[in-house]
């Protein structure tokens, strides 16, 4: 259900953001994209164990997740997330000095309410696209959430400019990459990294890992052309790239699932 309903409102949004422009009547679907996006990273997850591709093989944990846990887990994420954003917000360290408009929803303490779900939506696509490399114990979740840090800086190097440019945040000092200071991926890279250690550990089906990187695919691609769009040019040649990593990713994990004779 989730499934069909985020596809649907993702083919709308894309239309709308890359061809047109979202009515102001319209602007709370943005917020609900978020939440979409996050619900359907986070039943990837929760559904990944179902049909694992060889017996004694887990593409990156072994654990069945469970639904409870995983609820906590989301939790938590958006907790870690809202209170990241908000020290931004009031500090300028972290992120750099920037604030949000209210396109994404109502502010709580300067932060729309759904950037939460947008943490849980990033670090969990990110989990989708983490390998174990033949890693176990604690050297796993430390590579996890290296990885994590990785899909979702690159992510970012597309979506934080087109949103700028859009609107939806501003940064006081601008310079950096088309507006937005490194420091803003620096703290990327450690606030998902992070907040992915709050991620249960789960057995990734085929079918998981594959929906996952159509899904990254999927959004990272959007935000591109919008940049493109933008008069950003640079954003959808790094969509690009993303695209393609992800893409090398997932056929990694399809041969590392190949008996050994």
């Amino acid at each position: 259900m989730i499934r069909t309903v985020f596809w649907i409102w993702y083919a709308i949004g894309a239309l709308l953001l890359i061809f047109f422009t979202v009515p102001q009547g319209l602007q709370f679907s943005n917020g609900l994209f978020l939440l979409f996006y996050a619900v359907y990273a986070g039943e990837l997850i929760i559904k990944g164990y179902e049909r694992p591709f060889v017996a004694d093989r887990s593409v990156i944990f072994s654990a069945q997740p469970d639904p409870v846990r995983f609820l906590i887990s989301a939790v938590l994420i958006w907790t870690g997330g809202m209170a990241v954003e908000w020290y931004g917000v009031h500090t300028g360290h972290l992120f750099g000095s920037y604030g949000y408009s209210d396109i994404l929803g109502p502010l709580l303490y300067g932060v729309p309410a759904t950037l939460g779900f947008a943490w849980i939506a990033v670090v969990c696509n990110a989990v989708l696209l983490a390998r174990d490399f033949g890693q176990s114990g604690w050297r796993l979740m430390v590579l996890r959430a290296v990885q994590v840090g990785f899909w979702t800086v690159l992510l970012d190097l597309v979506l934080d400019p087109v949103a700028h440019a859009r609107g939806f945040w501003s940064w006081g000092d601008g310079g950096g990459f088309y507006g937005v200071p490194v420091s803003n991926f620096i703290g990327w890279l450690i606030a998902g990294s992070l907040l992915s250690l709050f991620v249960p550990p789960v057995r990734l089906t085929g079918r998981a890992l594959r929906r996952g990187t159509r899904l990254y695919q999927a959004v990272i691609l959007m935000f591109g052309l919008v940049g493109l769009r933008e008069g950003l040019p640079l954003c959808m040649v790094i969509a690009g790239i993303g695209a393609v990593l992800a893409e090398g990713s997932l056929r990694y994990a399809r041969s590392s699932q190949i008996p050994k004779l």
